[in-house]
């Protein structure tokens, strides 16, 4: 009568089969399977070939398997490999000449085979690589090495306002996607994505550090031309920069409204389903976002609103992780990121895990289970557990099942200042940081033009705390946006970083 435990026994062989052989003779070209599966005895036989060479192995479930067994396999297969640690190896194959190895030394033997089966300095010529099609392929990640990150950054998106090496940046895109474009629709996407960039780098570069104003209004119009050649650059965007100026004659698609009262912090900003704003999102993201068709006249029309479809100034810089500290110090309201962590204590050994559970970090130790809860992503199992610092410390179960990593299941900013950060969407769907950057500058630059009362009270007069938070801010986006945009231009990942630093 068969164990009834031998099909879980089972599963466990063929898992470390797999991991440590099979996956790796498939990377290297080898065709290999395994050929057989015996009850008796606890085992499996493998089979590979490559380039005209034919191996086998026999894989045992355990060391301790009868001698009758390793001899049968002996007449069989070249190699014997057993999963788990060695017990009395010796004793269990005695008089078997063939090589008995535990499965985690296959590494040796694949370069052995991996040369027998070689001709000269090449390896044999395998079906995967010629039959990679252009939907597999992926543009390479891209490490740039500064001792200043940001002149590095620069230096590349400096590069593409040569229109003809933007237009071999679309042209490679489109590739990539599988995309067919016209000659002609390359030229003039190519043409508009260098357009826009110059305007982008005027922006940014003519800023005066000690003109806030200034430094406002330029990172805002030039954080509009990197999205427009982001659009453009974009196989399936706009093809015209024509067509993008035709957007921004049906407004910014923004509006500003003093709230419910005339506080810097209580300024509301809301999303329009016309004009520039919504055009970029709706480039960047499936979702709609929520917005209104027009501007509220009073308050209580503000009201009415759906509540996604606007946020005051106060929540606008609680989506900013990089001004934190300066957020909890001037505003008594709670942040709208956490920082995500593995816990370690809660999870388990397993080799492929479909839930993890994570720690979600407040820092400002202001929030509640009912806030975490609000955050985008396939996370349950929600609670608040002990912390050693005044952070506050939230447990949840993060489901991962089309990944091995469980933070790819959760949409993360990352940047200079804060390696990882969840953070709650803007208008109800936006995760993309550059778009909540953006309606920030938008609101900073109304109060630039049209209400200099207000706007010198924060230079100069009784509002001057907030200046510090605005100008810190405004040092993340200098920083941060150029290479998010540079990332999302080319279609490409990119780091940055200092030679010799732990990340270069």
């Amino acid at each position: 009568m068969q164990d009834s435990g031998w099909k879980a026994r089972l599963d466990i062989l063929r898992d470390a089969v797999k991991r440590n052989m099979l996956d790796k003779l498939v990377g290297h070209g080898w065709e290999a399977s395994i050929v057989r599966e015996v009850a008796a005895g606890e085992y499996v036989v493998v089979k590979a070939s490559r380039g005209g060479a034919e191996r086998s192995a026999a894989v045992l479930y355990s060391s301790a398997t009868s001698n009758n067994v390793y001899k049968q396999l002996a007449g069989e297969v070249s190699v014997i490999f057993f999963n788990g640690q060695p017990y009395m190896v010796e004793s269990f194959a005695m008089g078997v000449s063939i090589p008995v190895k535990p499965i985690d030394d296959f590494q040796p033997l694949l370069i052995e085979w991996n040369r027998e089966s070689s001709t000269g300095k090449f390896a044999p010529t395998t079906m995967k690589a010629e039959e990679t099609s252009i939907e597999e392929l992926q543009a390479p990640r891209r490490v740039l090495l500064s001792e200043t990150p940001i002149e590095a950054v620069w230096a590349r998106l400096a590069q593409l306002k040569s229109a003809t090496l933007a237009r071999k940046m679309v042209d490679r895109r489109a590739q990539l996607e599988s995309l067919s474009l016209e000659p002609s629709t390359i030229v003039s996407k190519g043409e508009g994505v260098a357009f826009a960039l110059r305007n982008a780098t005027d922006y940014f570069s003519a800023i005066d550090r000690r003109n806030v104003s200034q430094r406002v209004l330029n990172l805002y119009y030039g954080t509009m031309s990197f999205a427009f050649a982001e659009m453009l650059a974009s196989p399936s965007g706009p093809q015209t920069l024509s067509e993008l100026e035709a957007t921004t004659k049906k407004g910014h698609g923004l509006y500003t409204h003093d709230g419910l009262d005339d506080r810097f912090e209580s300024l509301a900003i809301g999303a329009l389903v016309s004009g520039f704003f919504p055009s970029w999102v709706k480039s960047m993201s499936a979702n709609s976002l929520v917005a209104a068709k027009r501007k509220p006249d009073g308050l209580d029309a503000l009201k009415a609103l759906p509540v996604e479809s606007w946020l005051t100034m106060e929540q606008l810089f609680s989506r900013i992780p990089e001004v934190a500290d300066l957020f909890e110090d001037i505003f008594e309201g709670k942040p709208s990121w956490v920082t995500p962590a593995y816990d370690q204590e809660s999870n388990g050994r397993h080799h492929r895990a479909t839930t993890t559970y994570a720690l979600l970090i407040d820092e400002s130790g202001r929030m509640t289970v009912d806030d975490i809860a609000a955050f985008p992503g396939a996370i349950r199992e929600i609670i608040q557990v002990s912390s050693r610092s005044s952070a506050s410390h939230f447990r949840v179960a993060i489901d991962h099942p089309e990944s091995s990593i469980w933070w790819d299941a959760l949409q993360l900013h990352h940047s200079p200042f804060k390696r990882h950060a969840l953070m709650l969407p803007l208008f109800g769907t936006i995760n993309e940081y550059r778009a909540t950057c953006l309606v920030l500058l938008y609101a900073l630059s109304i109060l630039v033009r049209y209400r200099p009362s207000l706007w010198r009270q924060i230079q100069e007069g009784e509002l001057d705390h907030f200046r510090s938070l605005i100008e810190t801010f405004l040092s993340a986006v200098e920083r941060i946006l150029p290479e998010q945009f540079l990332e999302k231009i080319t279609g490409q990942s990119i780091s940055v970083h200092q030679p010799g630093s732990f990340f270069s």
